[in-house]
């Protein structure tokens, strides 16, 4: 990893830095880490530890779980990895620990959580998505630990830029492509969905209400804006043109927090 670390660096342009772009990534993936590992570190053992719902350290999956390999597949060693990813996650996203190794470290102990086989616990997108973006942010910072981790004058990889960017893509145009083939919803075609989305959805909020009792023309407008983001916004993402990119940036962002 040192050794494409270094390669990768090497051949990044000497212009822009993105410095607190790299920052936000960085601390904001220790959160999304921060989540799954205390997730991981209350519930694992319950749910695929050697008495759990579904067993998943006596057998192997086939996929590689390096922090296994070394601890070992017990109950304990299970638990070493969750709380020390959670205590780790917690200093890079306080800002205390936020060099390339530390990234490192969170990617190898999630991973061999998502790997041990647990499929009906954790086969899910968003694990894999974890593990593919947190392989990433690795690069984004600096090989060890210094006092600036993000360092104006050394810029990050382009290459990691760029597949940041693809990330996003995939995952906005997947996620509308679902709302448009064979198996989906007829309501999505219909412009329908949000009609009953607002007393359907696990955990609705105060405004889902206020929501739901809007003019049908105004679900109809909610849906069409949905495809626009998924179908749309992505690739104005994949653009070489910086206010493109920002325009998809405050767009998509305005658009989530109207989700939420």
């Amino acid at each position: 990893v040192a050794a494409v670390w270094r390669m990768l660096w090497r051949s990044s342009p000497r212009r822009r830095t993105f410095w607190l772009s790299r920052m936000l990534l960085v601390r904001g993936m220790a959160l999304i880490y921060l989540a799954a590992f205390a997730t991981s570190a209350a519930q694992s053992r319950a749910l695929f530890g050697s008495l759990g719902l579904d067993p998943s350290l006596d057998r192997s999956s086939g996929r590689p779980t390096p922090a296994f390999t070394m601890l070992g597949y017990s109950d304990l060693a299970l638990e070493a990895v969750s709380w020390a990813g959670l205590l780790l996650s917690m200093l890079v996203a306080g800002g205390l620990m936020q060099w390339a190794g530390a990234q490192l470290l969170l990617w190898v102990g999630y991973l061999s959580i998502v790997n041990l086989g647990a499929r009906s616990v954790l086969g899910y997108g968003w694990e894999w998505a974890t593990c593919e973006v947190g392989f990433l942010i690795i690069f984004l910072t600096t090989e060890w630990p210094t006092r600036t981790p993000f360092p104006r004058a050394l810029p990050p990889p382009t290459v990691v830029l760029l597949l940041l960017r693809w990330y996003v893509f995939r995952l906005l145009i997947g996620a509308g492509q679902s709302k448009l083939g064979e198996r989906s919803s007829a309501c999505w075609e219909e412009l329908s969905c949000t009609t009953t989305h607002y007393f359907t959805q696990p955990m609705p909020n105060p405004f889902a209400w206020l929501f739901h009792h809007l003019p049908t023309a105004f679900h109809r407008f909610e849906v069409a804006l949905t495809f626009v983001e998924q179908l749309a916004l992505p690739f104005l993402v994949l653009m070489p043109f910086r206010s493109l990119q920002h325009f998809a940036f405050v767009a998509e962002l305005g658009l989530q927090l109207g989700i939420v």
